[in-house]
């Protein structure tokens, strides 16, 4: 029963670090990424809150969730 009960923590671990991606960066990079070229990115009128949230890839995965419940609504 042990080893049943070890084997099973031992997949959800390894299915949450294999999930999580490897390269997330956290607020503050984001931040700093876009403040060292803040110039270009006004130019481009490019806001910090939406290149943190494309850095962080939270900008992607909106639109994939929208995607997904315009096509249930549509069957």
């Amino acid at each position: 029963m042990n080893k049943r009960a070890f084997a099973a923590v031992a997949a959800s671990i390894l299915v949450a670090l294999v999930s999580a991606p490897a390269s997330a960066k956290t607020k503050a990079e984001c931040v700093r990424e876009w403040q060292a070229d803040k110039a270009a990115n006004q130019a481009a009128h490019i806001t910090e809150k939406a290149y943190v949230a494309e850095c962080r890839g939270m900008a992607a995965a909106a639109p994939a969730a929208k995607s997904a419940s315009a096509s249930e609504q549509a069957n």
